[in-house]
């Protein structure tokens, strides 16, 4: 565990300064009481209680806070400067919590539909009242058509443990539809497990000892902002930086090396580095391929077949640039690679991911220290109980599963279908933690879903999100800050608190209070509908995982935070094995052979996977995530909508030809619908691609209402896993 020092709280701070943060919300500490200029009032909002709660975003940060509280009231946050991963400050949208928890918009009491779906006329009723309605339309709807005419809807809206996995026990107790939260990282899953067999990687906090970090495919300033600390750590000791991303991010733009490569072209870049590496002598560790892998002769031989014209082709890319990038790489002796969210959200995501594995295997980058694959480092997660947690144990027999990237074909009133096989059809859908009128994929036709007469939508959310204008009764939820919790990482290695900071708001329930009360009041009798949520903590950290020992709820409430001290994820070279089939990392895969992909290395290209009307348009939609928003959160936060979440980057040689200027208005248009934003110019894509925002909002779209990103994105699957694939978009692209 790293030690808190001057530096690392200095570098925790500036962080967010260098990301456009929020001028006077910044936690500087208040020395300047008796200053001129000082703003007393603004300062005494850093008085009062201190509770430490952990950011329940989907971020791999995790930052640890801590809120102060004044007569029941939050005033202010900061991060707690105890733990040097967060250091004094969380980043700009940490830095609203206060404004997003007491938002104007919040909803503090029940309410029922009384116009159409989509209509915004709502009758505010009593708890009793919903209670009632709600129960009553749970078993009409299980008596006539059985439980799996339930459905789930969730997602990371709360990544708390029981915020997020608690509900499971009522929806396994009642035999719901089981909803498959592969949208985000399955394809990379399988890619890279399909070589190491897992995606878990080494402590970030090694990052500083390597000699080489490659950000692959991954913003930091999105995911990760505190652990850049980390990098320029490492570079003050020397370490080189590359990069690859077709859309420049601020780390691309101050790597060493920066590969700009045309999207989903990412195994011909892996290709390419290790055509270079089998030509230069002492770059391949032989010796690691001959103990611990299998397959890696198939492996070679597959890059020898692919041909320099080829990767300069599909990339983009020139061979001098990529040649550059595997010397420095090549001569590395400790690198570890930062593996990006986003990448493999393409058709072919799993195969991608798979070349970079593959590409780090010859290299001998594993189970040695400040080396590895970083991913996602889940074990923090996937560590707790979270069979007792969730409540697998209450679920009978096999009731279908539904892939929540699946909307716009799954909640069709006639065949619908889910990962191209037939379901029984949903009849009512209960959303909590999520957002899928921003988050699914064409997303025109799941709006057209959620207005059958026949599907009965129920919301639970805090605020009036696009999703939650659908529904027929909408049921008031509390902030994560409204209850206690705890959380596991998926970037460090730690588990931490999430005090209870303030009671809840309104008739607001937090999310386990409101399922145990779903649950008792079907006449469910079980204990487990009884638990309080320090019952779950406890619950969850009894396990027998080794990391986990002695890591208690008490221990957690002294210590705020606990390091984990994890084995190697990969510990071949220590007598171990792999978490694959044959134990060893495998550079030739049956499991690829079984899908029907080449067993080594696949470099199939994204564009003969489209509809032809589609692979005729001509750019290439991007849609990643933005610093000033996690997902389709704090698109009300009054101080983030400053930051724009509605611009379509398009490159300025393009711009020209179609008479776009900066600022001016412009419209996405594909086969699946049409969206509208502001053109700005830059070169942080190429030309042919265009990068707009993921996850917004269409009601809060002010160049076009009711048009977003995903009226525009694919909702065909990734390669393996189930995953989404966003980024496997065409668009055409004209002046409003």
């Amino acid at each position: 565990m790293r030690k808190v020092s001057r530096r690392n709280l200095l570098q925790g701070a500036g962080v967010a300064i260098g990301l456009n943060s929020l001028t006077g919300l910044m936690p500087l500490p208040a020395y300047g009481m008796n200053s001129a200029g000082a703003n007393p009032v603004l300062l005494n909002k850093r008085e009062g209680i201190v509770k430490y709660h952990s950011c329940l975003r989907n971020c791999a940060d995790r930052c640890l806070m801590k809120f102060r509280v004044q007569d029941g009231r939050m005033t202010y946050v900061s991060g707690a400067e105890e733990q040097a991963k967060t250091g004094t400050c969380p980043c700009v949208k940490g830095l609203t919590y206060v404004e997003y928890t007491y938002a104007p918009d919040r909803i503090l009491h029940p309410m029922e539909r009384i116009g159409e779906k989509g209509s915004h006329k709502w009758r505010r009723i009593s708890w009793e009242e919903a209670w009632s309605k709600l129960i009553s339309k749970t078993k009409e709807i299980v008596d006539k058509y059985g439980a799996e005419a339930v459905l789930p809807y969730s997602y990371s809206g709360n990544y708390g443990a029981i915020g997020m996995r608690g509900a499971d026990r009522f929806f396994n107790r009642l035999g719901a539809s089981v909803l498959d939260r592969v949208v985000c990282t399955e394809a990379g899953v399988w890619g890279y497990g399909s070589v190491q067999g897992t995606t878990d990687g080494p402590d970030p906090e090694e990052i500083p000892n390597s000699d080489c970090y490659i950000s692959w495919g991954f913003n930091e300033t999105v995911s990760n902002v505190h652990g850049i600390k980390l990098i320029n750590e490492a570079r003050d000791k020397g370490a080189k930086v590359l990069a690859v991303n077709p859309n420049r991010t601020p780390i691309c733009s101050q790597a060493d090396v920066y590969l700009q490569n045309y999207p989903g072209s990412d195994a011909y870049i892996a290709v390419g580095v290790m055509k270079y590496l089998l030509s230069h002598e002492g770059m391949v560790d032989y010796e690691f391929l001959e103990k611990y892998c299998i397959g890696a002769d198939k492996a070679i031989a597959r890059v020898n077949e692919i041909s320099w014209n080829d990767i300069e082709k599909s990339t983009g890319v020139s061979r001098v640039e990529i040649e550059k990038f595997a010397d420095i790489y090549g001569k590395s002796k400790r690198c570890i690679i930062r593996g990006g969210y986003g990448m493999q959200r393409n058709y072919n995501g799993a195969r991608m991911t798979r070349a970079i594995g593959i590409m780090h295997a010859m290299r001998g980058m594993f189970d040695k220290p400040a080396c590895g694959l970083i991913y996602d480092n889940v074990r923090p997660i996937t560590g707790m109980n979270l069979n007792i947690g969730r409540g697998n144990y209450l679920r009978q027999g096999n009731p279908q599963h539904v892939n929540m990237t699946d909307l716009d074909k799954a909640l069709l009133g006639q065949n619908p279908t889910t990962e191209g096989k037939p379901i029984k059809p949903i009849h009512m859908l209960v959303m909590y933690n999520g957002n899928p009128i921003a988050v699914s994929p064409n997303v025109n036709q799941v709006i057209k879903n959620f207005k059958r007469d026949d599907l009965f939508v129920v919301g639970f959310d805090m605020i009036m999100t696009d999703s939650m204008e659908y529904c027929d009764l909408i049921l008031p939820a509390s902030s994560q800050f409204e209850t206690d919790d705890v959380i596991g990482d998926y970037h460090g290695w730690y588990v931490q608190i999430c005090e209870k900071v303030i009671e809840p708001l309104g008739e607001s329930k937090p999310n386990w209070e409101f399922f145990s009360e779903f649950g008792r009041r079907m006449g469910f009798t079980e204990q487990v509908f009884k638990d309080k949520p320090l019952d779950m903590i406890r619950q969850f950290l009894t396990t027998d995982t080794p990391w986990y020992q002695g890591v208690t709820l008490e221990r957690l409430q002294k210590e705020k935070f606990i390091h984990l001290d994890m084995p190697p994820s990969v510990p071949v070279r220590h007598g171990g094995k792999a978490e694959t089939p044959s134990g060893k990392l495998e550079l030739y895969s049956e499991t690829m052979l079984k899908a029907g992909f080449n067993p080594t290395i696949d470099v199939a290209l994204c564009e003969p996977e489209m509809p032809e009307e589609e692979r005729k348009l001509p750019f290439r939609l991007l849609s990643p995530g933005i610093p000033q928003r996690v997902n389709s959160s704090f698109y009300n936060v009054k101080y983030i909508r400053a930051f724009n979440a509605y611009e379509c980057e398009i490159h300025p040689s393009d711009a020209n030809k179609l008479g776009i200027k900066m600022g001016d208005r412009v419209r996405l248009t594909n086969q699946r619908g049409e969206a509208f934003f502001v053109a700005r110019l830059s070169t942080r894509v190429t030309p042919g691609v265009v990068r707009t925002a993921k996850c917004n909002w269409r009601s809060t779209n002010p160049y076009g209402k009711g048009t977003n990103t995903n009226s525009l994105t694919t909702g065909k699957l990734a390669d393996m896993g189930g995953c989404s694939a966003y980024h496997s978009t065409r668009v055409n692209v004209e002046k409003a």
